[in-house]
């Protein structure tokens, strides 16, 4: 063999060898990678069930946010409304209490009123009092007055009849004499003149 066949021979077993430590790492690489994905996929599933179990943890929590946000917003609904009930009571109280002052103050000055009254009529009874004592006074002499003045009209009743039977008689003896039997319209009998 020439010297340029042995020096290709001892490169291609060189290279042989080369190949083979090559095919080896290659191997061993190709194992390692193996067992990096099968281990990288892994904990990529591993890595997706954490995200899945996660957002559903969220969910959950969200969801639980939301319904304590509900109850929240019901909790203060109640409260404002209880709360509003409670202004109105207290308004509804006060506005009672002014009115019952003010029928309070009503009847104060009605009592003071009454009362003022109550001793104007006690006066104006006891001044009606003293009226009638001397408006009985004055219908006592009013009545003796007046019992005098029936005996007296009875008196002069009885001097009328006296009087008019006298002018009765009068005027029977005139109507019997002959100078005044002359009725006609003018004369001094019809006219009295």
């Amino acid at each position: 063999m020439s010297t340029g066949g042995k020096v290709l021979v001892v490169l291609v077993t060189l290279l042989t060898i080369v190949w083979f430590g090559l095919m080896s790492m290659l191997a061993r690489l190709n194992t390692n990678y193996g067992n990096a994905v099968i281990q990288g996929e892994t904990a990529l599933t591993a890595l997706e069930q954490q995200v899945k179990e996660s957002f559903e943890k969220l969910r959950d929590m969200e969801n639980e946010v939301e319904n304590s946000h509900f109850a929240i917003d019901d909790d203060r609904t109640l409260l404002r409304l209880e709360y509003n009930d409670q202004v109105k009571a207290v308004a509804e109280t006060q506005e009672s209490l002014l009115r019952l002052e003010g029928l309070f103050n009503t009847l104060s000055a009605a009592r003071t009123e009454t009362e003022t009254n109550i001793a104007k009529r006690k006066k104006e009874v006891a001044d009606d009092q003293v009226k009638l004592v001397k408006t009985s006074d004055e219908v006592d002499a009013a009545k003796q007055l007046n019992s005098n003045l029936l005996v007296e009209l009875s008196s002069l009743r009885k001097s009328f009849q006296q009087l008019s039977e006298a002018n009765r008689s009068v005027a029977a003896q005139l109507a019997k004499s002959e100078k005044l039997r002359d009725v006609s319209h003018g004369s001094p009998l019809v006219t009295g003149r």
